[in-house]
């Protein structure tokens, strides 16, 4: 159960990627959008725009739904959540060793070797780790390599 401190902070949070998703788009109105075959500069900040806007849209209505129906605490707790600095380290050492991994294996292999480590690190441990992972991995495969032809960097030892 949140607190009323909580859900004001979420909410605040909501309100303000809100408002850097609606400037995204405004920012990017006279941008050509192209088409899925000829994606052009104003596709990404578009999406991204839009995404931001409707996630941030939804957030603030779950958040609200939670104070109508009364499920938010209604005193305040004066102690602090934990902070779980040793996960956030490791996640902050993956990242680093997918910068390092990156230049000699490349960047789809570094991809696959970050997705299985942050999996491993969120509990994952089944087959299902290295399915997502390969999925993910070929998605951003055919996406950036071979749909829109952004280059991927092949990496040194490869």
């Amino acid at each position: 159960m949140m607190n009323r401190t909580v859900i004001r902070a979420r909410m605040i949070a909501a309100l303000l990627f809100m408002l850097a998703g609606l400037l995204t788009l405004w920012q990017s109105r006279g941008l050509r959008f192209g088409t899925l075959n000829h994606i052009q500069a104003g596709f990404f900040p578009v999406v991204f725009g839009g995404l931001l806007t409707v996630l941030s849209v939804l957030m603030l209505a779950g958040l609200l739904l939670t104070l109508r129906r009364g499920r938010a605490a209604d005193r305040e707790t004066n102690g602090h959540e934990p902070v779980f600095s040793r996960g956030s380290l490791a996640i902050l050492g993956v990242f680093i060793l997918f910068v390092v991994l990156t230049h000699g294996f490349g960047f789809l292999l570094s991809s696959f070797i970050t997705l299985l480590a942050i999996g491993y690190l969120l509990g994952l441990r089944s087959w299902r780790l290295m399915m997502l992972a390969l999925f993910t991995t070929a998605s951003i495969w055919l996406i950036f390599d071979w749909w829109l032809g952004i280059y991927l960097p092949p990496g040194v030892w490869i």
